[in-house]
C-alpha cells in the first residue's frame, strides 16, 4: 500500500510539472497566434480539466492491469506466467526486435487508423453520451486535452495501448509515444491559429482539430484523425477552409455539468444528445 501511494506520489509530481510547462508554453503562444483572439486563459470549468489531469491515470493503471490479464487469458488461453510476463515487458517477435524508434512509428502509424474508426464509433449514437463529455467545453484551450469520460478513454487510447503490447511491441515504445502523444494533444486543442500550411494534409494541426470541436454545422462529424489528416482525407471527413476560422464550441442543447462528478454521471442518465 505505501509504495503505491508512493507511486501515485511521484506521479502526481511529474503531472504537475507538465501541467505547469504546458501552462505557460501555450499561454504565451496563445497571446501571440491565437485562433479565436480575446479567449480566457481560465475559463469556469478549467478546474474540472485539471482533474481530470490527475485523478483519471490513477484509475487507467487498474484498467491496464485487467486489460492485460483478460488478454492473456482469452487470447493466450493462460494466465500472467513468468515467461508470458516476460515477454510482454520486453517486447516479443519481429516487431519486438526492431529499433524503439521503428517501432514507435509503426505504432502511431497503425493507432491512428484504429483510433480514427473508434473516434468515429463514439460520434454514433450509442457511444456518443461518453464522448459528449470531450465536447462539452465552449471554449476550448490546451485543458480541453483531458476532459475524457473514463469509459471513452479506456475504451479507446488505453485499450490500442495494451493491443499494440500484445502484438509484440515493447512497452519502451508504446511509452515514448505516449509522451509524444502527451504534448501532441494539448498543442492540437490549444488556442492556436496554426494550420502548418503546406504540411496541413500531413499532421493535425489546432486548426484542424478545433473544427472537429466546433458547434457549427459545417464542421461536425469531421476531422477525426489524432495525427494524420491523411486519414480523413481518404474516408471524406477532411473539413478545415482556407479563410475561415472556427468560432463556437460545445454541444448545443444539451445539460452537461461543468463539474467532474457530474459529468462522470450525466452519461449514464442521459441517453442521447
Amino acid at each position: 500500500m505505501q509504495q503505491m501511494l508512493s507511486a501515485i506520489l511521484h506521479s502526481s509530481l511529474i503531472m504537475l510539472v507538465w501541467l505547469g510547462a504546458f501552462f505557460v508554453v501555450f499561454s504565451l503562444l496563445a497571446k501571440i497566434s491565437a485562433c479565436n483572439p480575446g479567449q480566457a486563459l481560465w475559463r469556469k470549468d478549467s478546474l474540472t480539466d485539471i482533474t481530470y489531469f490527475f485523478i483519471i491515470p490513477i484509475f487507467t493503471r487498474f484498467v491496464r492491469i485487467f486489460f492485460i490479464a483478460a488478454g492473456a487469458h482469452f487470447l493466450f488461453r493462460a494466465s500472467l506466467d513468468d515467461t508470458f510476463a516476460h515477454y510482454l515487458a520486453n517486447g516479443y517477435g519481429p516487431l519486438g526486435k526492431l529499433p524503439i524508434w521503428l517501432q514507435a512509428a509503426l505504432i502511431i502509424l497503425v493507432t491512428d487508423v484504429i483510433l480514427y474508426w473508434t473516434h468515429r464509433l463514439f460520434h454514433g449514437k450509442t457511444m456518443w453520451r461518453f464522448h459528449a463529455i470531450h465536447h462539452s467545453p465552449k471554449q476550448v484551450d490546451w485543458l480541453t486535452a483531458y476532459r475524457f469520460h473514463p469509459i471513452n478513454l479506456w475504451l479507446t487510447f488505453t485499450l490500442v495501448d495494451i493491443l499494440v503490447m500484445f502484438v509484440g511491441f515493447s512497452p519502451e515504445a508504446v511509452a515514448a509515444m505516449a509522451a509524444v502523444n502527451m504534448v501532441y494533444s494539448a498543442m492540437v486543442h490549444a488556442n492556436l491559429d496554426w494550420t502548418f500550411g503546406p504540411f496541413k494534409h500531413c499532421f493535425a494541426s489546432p486548426v484542424f482539430h478545433r473544427w472537429h470541436h466546433t458547434a457549427q454545422e459545417e464542421g461536425l462529424d469531421k476531422n477525426f484523425a489524432p495525427t494524420f489528416p491523411l486519414i480523413d482525407i481518404v474516408f471524406g471527413t477532411f473539413y478545415m477552409p482556407e479563410a475561415r476560422r472556427p468560432e463556437h464550441y460545445g454541444v448545443p442543447g444539451s445539460d452537461i455539468p461543468n463539474s467532474f462528478i457530474g459529468q462522470m454521471i450525466w452519461p449514464f442518465r442521459k441517453k442521447k444528445t
